[in-house]
C-alpha cells in the first residue's frame, strides 16, 4: 500500500525534480567522500606521529642504554687505573731492593690474579676465574701455579700441553688470543672444570708464561686491554726477579772465579 502510494506520488513529480534530485544526491556522496578523505588523512597523520614518538622513545631508550654502558665502562677503567697504579707502585718498590724475597714473585702474581678476576668484570653478576700458567724446563707443558677463587683448590698444578691448547698457542706465538666461543677452537679440549665457560683470553707474559681469563658469557674488548696491561706489569715483576736472582748468581759465580 505503501509502495503504491509512493509510486503514485513519484509519477506525479515534473522531470526536473528528478534532476535536481539526482544533483543534490550527487552532491551528498561528494561530500562524504571528501569527509571521509579528511577523516583518513588525519587518522593516517596522527598515526604517523605515533609511530614517530615511538620511534623517538626508543632511541632515547637507545641512548640512555649506552649511557649507562659507558658509564659503567668508565668506572670500570677507573677501578682498574687505580689498582694498576697500586701494582706499579709496588713494583717500583721492588725494584729499589737490593735482593727481592723467593716469595715475593708468588705474593705480588697472585695479586694480579685476583685483581684481574675482579676488576675486569664490567656487568655486576658476571663470573670470571683468572690463571697464571708458566711452562716447564722442556717447554712442553704449561702449569697452573696461581688461579683466582674461580678454580679449585685442587686445580693450582693442574697442566696443559702447550702444543694443543689456546694457552699453548697464545705463548708459542708470543701473541694475545681472545676467543668467545672455545668450543669452535681445534685447540679446545673439555675438561671437568670447563663448566660453562666458554670465553677466553691469553695474554703472554714475556718469555715468562701466560694468564688466562675465562667467562661464562662473552666478555667486552676491554677485557683484553685489562688483561694486557696486568701481564705487562707481571712482565715487569718477572724481569726483575730474573735479573736479581739468575743474573745476580751467575755474576756472583763469575766474580767468584776470577
Amino acid at each position: 500500500m505503501f509502495e503504491d502510494g509512493l509510486k503514485v506520488l513519484l509519477d506525479k513529480q515534473p522531470t526536473w525534480f528528478f534532476q535536481v534530485s539526482s544533483i543534490v544526491l550527487i552532491l551528498i556522496l561528494i561530500a562524504l567522500g571528501y569527509w571521509a578523505f579528511l577523516g583518513s588523512k588525519r587518522f593516517a597523520q596522527g598515526m604517523d606521529k605515533e609511530n614517530q614518538l615511538i620511534e623517538l622513545l626508543r632511541e632515547q631508550n637507545d641512548l640512555k642504554g649506552k649511557i649507562n654502558e659507558h658509564e659503567k665502562i668508565s668506572l670500570q677503567l677507573s677501578t682498574v687505573l687505580e689498582n694498576a697504579r697500586s701494582f706499579v707502585d709496588s713494583l717500583n718498590t721492588y725494584r729499589k731492593k737490593e735482593r727481592l724475597d723467593r716469595d715475593t714473585p708468588n705474593y705480588f702474581v697472585q695479586r694480579i690474579v685476583e685483581g684481574l678476576s675482579s676488576d675486569i668484570k664490567s656487568v655486576v653478576g658476571e663470573k670470571h676465574r683468572c690463571g697464571l700458567w708458566l711452562p716447564d724446563i722442556d717447554n712442553k707443558t704449561l702449569t697452573l701455579t696461581h688461579g683466582s677463587a674461580g678454580f679449585q683448590e685442587t686445580y693450582i698444578g693442574k697442566t696443559l700441553d702447550i702444543n694443543h691448547s689456546i694457552a699453548g698457542r697464545s705463548v708459542r706465538k708470543n701473541e694475545s688470543i681472545f676467543i668467545n666461543d672455545v668450543t669452535k677452537d681445534s685447540d679446545w679440549t673439555p675438561t671437568k672444570s670447563s663448566g660453562s665457560y666458554t670465553a677466553l683470553i691469553c695474554v703472554p707474559i714475556g718469555d715468562f708464561g701466560v694468564i688466562t681469563v675465562d667467562a661464562k658469557q662473552p666478555m667486552h674488548d676491554n677485557a683484553l686491554l685489562i688483561t694486557e696491561l696486568y701481564a705487562s706489569i707481571c712482565e715487569g715483576l718477572y724481569i726483575e726477579y730474573t735479573n736479581q736472582f739468575v743474573f745476580g748468581a751467575e755474576k756472583q759465580t763469575a766474580a767468584s772465579q776470577e
